[in-house]
């Protein structure tokens, strides 16, 4: 059976869970940055008009690679790196 979502009670959840157990509440953190992280990762590639398999052919990783890297389920800083010089970018770490 499909349930329709419910953002803002799914909101309420995670809050009500999360301020309750700070380890989770980083866990949820770290979720919600690598997420965003991908995000960055597919509208700079759509923002250059180009597929998941001009990623792929670009830095030598499968597209399913690419695939699963967007999709939140795979991504080494290996694959990562290679993604990233794909698009000509790379990865800088800065003082927050």
């Amino acid at each position: 059976m499909l349930v329709k979502s419910n953002s803002a009670q799914e909101k309420n959840i995670i809050n009500e869970l999360t301020k309750k157990d700070t380890a989770l509440m980083r866990q949820h953190q770290l979720f919600l940055a690598e997420m965003a992280f991908k995000q960055e990762l597919i509208n700079k590639r759509k923002a250059n008009s180009l597929t998941q398999k001009d990623i792929s052919e670009r830095s030598g990783l499968s597209q399913q690679a690419v695939s699963r890297l967007e999709k939140g389920t795979g991504g080494t800083i290996e694959t990562i790196l290679r993604y990233l010089g794909a698009l000509g970018c790379s990865l800088t770490v800065k003082e927050s």
